[in-house]
């Protein structure tokens, strides 16, 4: 009986040794961490500095100079592979006019031989159009269903981190125009999107 209670008191110790050595260890993890963390930012904010600097020199490409100050807006076209290649065909023609990138989630059934397959079936020469896999976009937009096409400003490079990206969003079958049209009527970027259609 003696010897039950001793072997409880020893495993009470011995948990408290190993909680304290766990607390101690994540404080320790945690200083290290936020110590990383401010040298990151310090360096990070010197690299800015030094870049916006350098931008203001005479031979500093002008047309880098606007894209890094005034991103252009993104059009985004989120496709699934179980969608129709004749659909898929169309949407790359049409990506290729507005400038707008197809954005699909993983690979079809886990396969790089698939993806491959599929995009070389509806890539077209005459219509050049970037292509990628983005799953953290489908989450981030909150893409459910698609087709589904978004218009984007992201912030510039020198906003705060916290600078919220602004964008339109539409859901359906629906041609990257008639999108374009609908955000150029009442969306939150129709200035943006009137560029788009021009």
């Amino acid at each position: 009986m003696e010897e039950t209670k001793l072997l409880r008191l020893l495993k009470l110790i011995l948990m408290l040794i190993y909680c304290t050595f766990v607390a101690n260890t994540t404080l320790a993890e945690e200083s290290d961490l936020e110590w990383a963390k401010g040298i990151a930012e310090r360096d990070h904010k010197m690299v800015m500095e030094n870049f916006k600097s350098s931008m203001g020199d005479k031979d500093f490409d002008q047309d880098l100079r606007e894209s890094v100050l005034k991103p252009r807006p993104l059009l985004q076209i989120f496709v699934s592979s179980s969608m129709s290649r004749g659909s898929l065909k169309s949407y790359v023609r049409e990506a290729h006019r507005y400038n707008g990138v197809l954005v699909f989630r993983g690979l079809p059934q886990g396969s790089f031989r698939k993806i491959t397959d599929l995009v070389m079936s509806i890539s077209d020469a005459q219509y050049p159009v970037a292509m990628q896999i983005d799953d953290e976009a489908f989450a981030k937009f909150g893409i459910k269903a698609v087709p589904a096409i978004v218009l984007t400003v992201p912030a510039s490079m020198f906003s705060e981190q916290t600078a919220r990206e602004r964008f339109d969003k539409i859901t359906g079958h629906i041609t990257i125009k008639a999108a374009l049209k609908t955000f150029a009527a009442q969306g939150d970027l129709a200035v943006n999107a009137r560029e788009c259609l021009k």
